[in-house]
């Protein structure tokens, strides 16, 4: 994934926003932690605006207000485009304000350009009905995505131990568990924790998903030292699919498809084969709905079939 750029400006022209857990800044670098991942146990507005954009100015607030008042309800996560244009581009925002309503990592519904009072009320009646707060434990798990999105991994771990102790039937809280494990370098206990999920239908794709990440980090070579060896020899392609592995186990999906794909344009071989297998892997690890997957699918298909 692509870093996204140093914010430059405030929210809808305001300061930090504060005084609420359930707002959020989203940027590239914690959306699939801090929001995507969120949304398996709430639903997620995503609001994508810009401090040039007069509508923002109007929507903005409104959303802000709903999310305080809601206290668990839904959470916003507020996107400047400017700063963020790889998300825009990932979800084809194509003009502000646009808002788009995520739940258990799906996008379900949305809207573009700031509605009426009523209008509003009725979308977050559809996507978040007051009825849905989230349960004690539900809250939990989203403090300790909150915990591990700051670095505090081990906290993030122990807190989510300790719900599962008393309510071991809590998959999402188990699914969030192995993901932080994976992150914190601790494949062992992952694996361990998605075993316990082998028998849940619900749980299938995410976990096929997890052990693919898990996967990926096993296989990772030393990123530097395949780095040097492409600067020396640009055509290694065998060393431009190990870098390509090594990208993809840390999360930068984008620069680690694009080596895969290098490799597909340059090759006829086995290693066309092999990179081909792996643009596939990291498909169906990322699942259908993927703005990423799915561009590269296309590309790939467009390199196979041309």
């Amino acid at each position: 994934m692509i870093p996204a750029p140093k914010p430059t400006a405030p929210a809808h022209g305001s300061g930090p926003l504060q005084g609420s857990e359930w707002i959020v800044e989203a940027d590239a670098s914690n959306f699939e932690r801090g929001v995507l991942a969120r949304s398996l146990t709430v639903p997620v507005l995503l609001d994508f605006w810009a401090t040039w954009c007069g509508p923002c100015k109007t929507l903005g607030p409104e959303l802000e207000k709903r999310a305080r008042e809601g206290q668990g309800r839904f959470l916003l996560a507020k996107i400047d485009i400017d700063r963020n244009p790889e998300l825009a581009q990932a979800f084809r925002v194509q003009a502000v304000p646009t808002v788009l309503a995520i739940s258990e990592g799906r996008l379900v519904d949305g809207f573009q350009g700031a509605l009426p009072a009523s209008e509003i009320d009725a979308f977050l009646d559809r996507v978040a009905p007051s009825g849905a707060l989230p349960s004690g434990t539900d809250a939990a798990v989203a403090r300790a995505r909150e915990l591990a999105a700051s670095g505090e991994l081990e906290q993030a771990i122990g807190l989510l131990r300790e719900l599962l102790r008393d309510a071991p039937a809590h998959n999402a809280a188990r699914l969030v568990l192995a993901e932080i494990l994976i992150d914190a370098k601790r494949p062992q206990d992952a694996r361990l924790v998605l075993d316990k999920l082998e028998d849940d239908p619900a749980s299938a794709e995410q976990v096929k998903s997890l052990r693919a990440k898990l996967d990926f980090a096993a296989a990772a070579g030393d990123r530097a030292e395949l780095e040097a060896t492409l600067r020396a020899n640009p055509a290694d392609l065998a060393a431009r699919i190990q870098l390509a592995k090594a990208l993809v186990a840390a999360k930068e999906y984008g620069p680690g498809l694009e080596h895969l794909l290098d490799v597909v344009r340059a090759d006829a071989g086995a290693q066309r084969g092999e990179a081909k297998k792996t643009m596939l892997e990291v498909f169906a690890m990322l699942g259908l709905e993927d703005k990423l997957a799915n561009e590269y699918r296309f590309k790939l298909s467009l390199e196979l079939f041309s």
